[in-house]
């Protein structure tokens, strides 16, 4: 995010305003724990101020005044003549003109516009690269071939025999440790259980919660039907801002749908939603382990309750992590009851045996354990841990104070300002740094978990301040600068090394040259913990890398390993 025309203008400010922009916590923070990098001048908290927000303040009608109060007055009014006539009734000075500019609805217009060209920044931030708003697409079938590795044939195997049973309402639960190949497998079961099975009739749905996820797994699938499928194919996209009409003879193909816009439409539009539950034959769940949330597991149900004459319909849950906390195992249970304790897993015996009847066993020796075996074949990473210490570890007080609470999401985690608490302890931030300095140096791909918005800030800020190239993606950026920092980080020609996040990149986010997972969040959830470890998982096989660096904090606070995190569940299920 490189705008230097408008970090000159705000190089005019005084330091009293810049410091307000940038946050007066996060300065005083800088300024108490981080002496020896000199003052920060009106440059410095300049720059950090477009770094950590991007062009995102722009939003706000305030800091456009103020933007405006220190151009010329030529630029002014250039500007001002853009304005709509009645918006410019009564303006006679630059202060009068300044604010009624300011005044105006942030978004595509010709004066906003022109406020953008004078300060170098590209109009296009009106328009969301992500943004494609189609809702149906037709794919049509021809290359060859898109084969699928021994174990992933196996699990589909498995998967197609439970779904030809003849019985209804069918649920099953397909659990992949990350990163090997799980969105793949459940779309070649998808494609041939729609093709063979249901003969090209009714509708397949996916069902996952984040963009990134659906984006994904629509990418994926258009790939594998363009190697396995039969013919043409509808795909729906109900996510973001698309929308669907009722066909004529109902849907027919696959529909990928985000869990917050159908329960939208299952509240705003009824009878939309009643088509589309009467044409499902079969409901995939991306992420499942999320599904018992009340709402969703609601929607869920409504799937499942079909209506007469309809019922000849299967759930099939899709997860690396086949549980919701180790704290409350009430969770994992409701869980397991919800796909009927119906688990279909790895079985690495099974793989073994396949392999050794293929002459294939020279270069997959026989493994148990079901993370090693894939280390040994190479489709994992091995992981290389390491635990940071530091010398002021939190206090009795503190710790009373560092409170955890059943979120949204369902996780049994500690609460936002528990984290904001934990992300300002000195000693520790100062080992962070220390660290990621270490990287830096040593050019190792790094992605980090911050504890929170303003942790992130603070990482990025401070090792901007010594001018370590760094990328900084956070939920409340615009697509444009959050693409932007992503890109710099994955272009391996780009100097960026360092990718911090807060609460986004956990999952739906593949980069197959990271090296190192920096895991600067204390967590008590399970699943979280293994999502973000799994972001480093990919081994040479899947595109990824032999060795991945795990890093994180011995802290009084609890963690996990990436083994417990894969099995610390199977006592739930028959």
């Amino acid at each position: 995010m490189n705008y230097p025309k408008l970090i000159e203008c705000l190089k005019l400010f005084s330091q009293d305003s810049l410091r307000q922009y940038l946050g007066e916590d996060l300065v005083e923070q800088l300024l108490s724990e981080w002496e020896n990098n000199g003052p920060l001048t009106k440059k410095r908290l300049a720059e950090m101020i477009i770094q950590l927000n991007g062009i995102e303040l722009l939003k706000k009608a305030n800091f456009r005044k103020d933007v405006l109060m220190h151009m010329e007055a030529r630029d002014i009014e250039a500007i001002f003549d853009t304005l709509p006539t009645a918006k410019k009734s009564g303006c006679s000075t630059l202060a009068e003109k300044a604010n009624a500019i300011a005044s105006l609805s942030w978004g595509p217009s010709d004066t906003n516009r022109k406020l953008l060209e004078i300060l170098g920044v590209d109009s296009a931030i009106f328009t969301p690269v992500s943004e494609d708003n189609t809702a149906v697409v037709s794919h049509q079938a021809g290359k060859r071939f898109y084969e699928l590795l021994d174990y992933q044939f196996i699990i589909k195997q498995r998967v197609l025999n439970e779904l030809n049973r003849p019985y209804p309402l069918k649920r099953m639960l397909v659990h992949m440790p990350t990163g090997t190949g799980k969105t793949k497998t459940a779309m070649h079961t998808l494609v041939h259980y729609y093709n063979f099975t249901l003969k090209k009739q009714g509708t397949v749905i996916w069902l996952a919660h984040t963009t990134e996820l659906l984006q994904q797994a629509y990418e994926t699938f258009t790939d594998v039907w363009e190697h396995l499928g039969d013919g043409q194919i509808n795909a729906y996209k109900l996510w973001g801002q698309r929308n669907l009409s009722i066909p004529k003879d109902g849907f027919n193909g696959v529909m990928f749908c985000g869990i917050q816009k159908l329960q939208a439409v299952r509240t705003n539009n009824p009878e939309l939603f009643e088509q589309i539950v009467k044409d499902a034959r079969l409901i995939v769940f991306d992420e499942a382990h999320k599904a018992v949330a009340n709402e969703t597991r609601a929607l869920v149900e409504a799937f499942m309750c079909a209506p007469p004459g309809y019922e000849d319909r299967s759930l099939v849950g899709l997860t690396a992590t086949p549980g919701r906390t180790t704290l409350t195992s009430d969770e994992n249970k409701l869980l397991s009851n919800m796909f009927e304790n119906r688990l279909i897993g790895i079985d690495v015996d099974v793989v073994n045996q396949v392999n050794m009847s293929q002459g294939a066993f020279l270069n997959h020796p026989a493994e148990s354990n079901v993370i090693h075996y894939f280390q040994n074949a190479r489709i994992l990473a091995r992981i290389k841990k390491e635990q940071l210490t530091y010398t002021e570890q939190f206090t009795d007080a503190q710790l009373h104070s560092i409170k955890t609470k059943m979120l949204d999401n369902g996780y049994v985690d500690f609460t936002k300002t528990a984290l904001e608490t934990i992300g300002k302890n000195q000693s520790r931030n100062k080992a962070i740094l220390d660290k990621l300095r270490e990287l830096s140096t040593e050019q190792v791909p790094t992605i980090v978990f911050a504890c929170s918005v303003a942790h992130a800030k603070l990482l990025s800020f401070m090792l901007s301040l010594e001018d370590i190239p760094n990328a900084l993606v956070l939920g409340e950026m615009n697509s444009v600068d959050r693409t932007e920092a992503i890109t710099s980080f994955k272009d391996r020609q780009n100097p960026v090394n360092i990718l911090i996040n807060y609460e986004v990149l956990t999952t739906g986010f593949d980069s197959t040259n990271i090296r190192c997972v920096f895991i600067t969040r204390p967590t008590q959830s399970i699943v979280l913990y293994s999502q973000m470890l799994g972001r480093g998982l990919r081994g040479p096989m899947m595109g990824g890398n032999e060795e991945c660096l795990l890093v994180d904090i011995k802290d009084n606070l609890g963690r996990y390993d990436a083994d417990m995190a894969f099995s610390h569940f199977d006592a739930y299920w028959s």
